[in-house]
């Protein structure tokens, strides 16, 4: 499917990739499966990684700490949006299609860079 999942932050009302902190223990393809799960009720299988960025080389709005983002394509293995509290919406969006995106979070050319990996699966992982 061409469609980026997309999550609609409580905090801002704007729309992000899933994602979240890592917690101690879990490798990055759990954290994935994980975030997914907990923020859209969906089932995802981590495939590939894409990138490691530095958020302080991008132009993300400050942020009190120093974070690494790491980008990993996913597959879709089943599983229906169900509600959480940090999350006012959720959906499947076409690359000229995205909705005003929560910039703390991820940069339109973030998800266009990423859409370009998965599209071209022998590029090599993006990192800062």
């Amino acid at each position: 499917k061409d469609e980026i999942l997309l999550v609609r932050e409580k905090m801002d009302g704007c729309w992000s990739l899933p994602g979240g902190w890592s917690d101690v223990g879990y490798s990055p393809k759990e954290v994935a499966a994980k975030e997914v799960k907990e923020e859209t009720g969906l089932d995802v299988l981590p495939v590939r990684l894409l990138a490691v960025m530095d958020m302080s080389k991008h132009p993300h709005p400050a942020i009190p700490y120093y974070v690494y983002k790491f980008f990993i394509l996913c597959e879709l293995k089943g599983g229906s949006f169900t509600e959480t509290f940090d999350i006012l919406g959720k959906g499947f969006f076409r690359l000229e299609e995205l909705p005003p995106l929560s910039l703390e979070r991820v940069l339109p050319e973030q998800i266009q860079r990423m859409y370009g990996y998965y599209k071209h699966p022998g590029e090599d992982v993006y990192l800062d």
